[in-house]
Parts: C-alpha cells; sequence; structure tokens
C-alpha cells in the first residue's frame, strides 16, 4: 500500500510540474506595439577647477642617513633590561 502511495504521489507532482512549465502565450500578441524608445540627454559637461598654486617649502631637508649611529654600549650592557620589570 505504501508503494502505491508513492507512485500516486510521484505521478501527482509530476502532472503539477508539467502544468506549470505550459509553452502557452500569457496575452495575445495582437496588442503588441513597440515602446518608443528615449533618446539620452546630453551629458553634462563638469568644469574642472584650476588647479592649485604650488607651495615651495622653505624647511631644509635633512640629509638621508642610511647608517644608524655606533651603539656605545658594553656586551655586559646590551644583555641587562632596560627597566627593573620582570617577565615570567
Amino acid at each position: 500500500m505504501t508503494r502505491s502511495t508513492f507512485v500516486l504521489a510521484a505521478a501527482a507532482l509530476s502532472v503539477l510540474a508539467l502544468s506549470a512549465c505550459d509553452d502557452r502565450p500569457s496575452r495575445s500578441d495582437d496588442d503588441y506595439r513597440e515602446m518608443p524608445v528615449e533618446t539620452a540627454p546630453p551629458p553634462v559637461k563638469e568644469e574642472v577647477p584650476p588647479p592649485p598654486p604650488e607651495v615651495h617649502d622653505t624647511t631644509p631637508t635633512p640629509p638621508p642617513s642610511s647608517s644608524l649611529p655606533p651603539d656605545e654600549r658594553t656586551s655586559e650592557q646590551t644583555v641587562q633590561p632596560e627597566s627593573e620589570t620582570l617577565f615570567y
């Protein structure tokens, strides 16, 4: 009995699925007419603001330093912490 119920339900779902896929036009083509095409308005020309005046920086730039200053600490000082904070 359950097998026949399953087959009947499958058949009913198949019929519903196929009826939803009909290829009939939903309206007649007699009243079809092309819609007029609207032309786009001309583009608006944007005014470009004048460039800002150049500002000359009067502050002299320091010379580039590609090397670090020499470390004047001894090797014992380099391994000692700079503060008394203990890290565990």
